[in-house]
């Protein structure tokens, strides 16, 4: 479904009757650039908004609602670190030399009421991987419905039998990384044999068990050559994403200092430009009920 053709369904509906007639317009003018899929009995714009309908939505209308007032200053989203230990070696890796003592348990639950006493909306958890804790179905069950809760992760070790529990204790989505459609190109990417083998596994594992299924891939410039582009967004919709954030390269980590990595502000338009171009595609691979690309200019995981 076109963003547009959702927002005029829902525009009548609480919450969005709630919405100030400038916010409902940026509203509709944002979605008119975007998909909007059906998972389960939710609507999904894309992984920066909760799922519709939802308590998670309903805070974010009413964090719309208080925008301007310096008296109710609100989080929308968060990216909580809850380990820096991991398996893989990633030639990008931001996380690269730093502390492997993990955050207590009760350090992090306090955390957790902490930010959504503050209004966080948004929530992704990640690392380093954070499936190598083994109390992170706790660490998800300290956050309520206020918030909508994503799992960053190369997939290593997520059983179906973890993804169950991880959705049961209040898990909605999981974004897998991905970096290549050729297992050797990936695999070396990440610094680990079968690295490629365990992020499919872990795409097809999260949508059987109920969980929204992405990937975040890092947006190279070889990765943004057009045929390169357009092949990966084909082969992550047929291995059942639906979904796909690009995350710019960092001069951080590993790649401190190499600002050959960065990106120049015409491969960013091309992003913006892809990304309308999927907006707006039929094709095969859509029909398998792919939403679409959404860039994600920030720090890669």
């Amino acid at each position: 479904m076109r963003g547009d053709q959702f927002f005029a369904q829902m525009s009548k509906r609480p919450p969005f009757t709630k919405l100030h007639p400038q916010l409902a317009g940026f509203l509709k003018d944002y979605l008119a650039h975007e998909k909007v899929v059906q998972f389960g009995e939710q609507y999904v714009v894309n992984t920066h908004f909760p799922p519709y309908p939802s308590r998670s939505f309903e805070q974010l209308v009413d964090g719309f609602s208080a925008v301007g007032d310096a008296e109710q200053k609100r989080l929308y989203s968060v990216t909580l670190a809850v380990t820096n230990r991991c398996d893989f070696n990633c030639w990008h890796c931001y996380n690269a030399g730093r502390g492997q003592d993990d955050i207590t348990l009760g350090a992090l639950k306090q955390l957790a009421a902490d930010v959504q006493d503050r209004g966080a909306v948004m929530v992704t958890l990640t690392g380093g991987e954070p499936l190598l804790r083994d109390d992170l179905e706790e660490i998800v069950a300290g956050f309520d419905d206020r918030s909508c809760l994503i799992l960053g992760t190369t997939g290593d070790q997520l059983s179906r039998e973890r993804a169950r529990r991880l959705k049961d204790a209040g898990l909605f989505a999981l974004a897998v990384s991905l970096d290549s459609v050729e297992p050797l190109k990936h695999d070396r990417m990440r610094g680990r044999e079968g690295a490629f083998r365990t992020a499919i596994d872990a795409i097809g594992v999260a949508r059987d068990e109920g969980l929204y299924p992405y990937v975040v891939a890092v947006a190279t410039r070889e990765f943004l050559v057009e045929e390169h582009f357009f092949a990966f967004m084909r082969f992550v919709g047929e291995a059942g994403a639906l979904e796909v954030h690009l995350l710019e390269p960092s001069a951080t980590g590993r790649l401190a200092d190499r600002k050959d990595v960065l990106l120049s502000a015409e491969e960013r338009e091309q992003i913006l430009q892809y990304q309308q171009q999927v907006a707006s595609m039929k094709t095969r691979w859509e029909s398998r009920g792919v939403g679409g690309f959404h860039s994600s200019i920030r720090a890669q995981a």
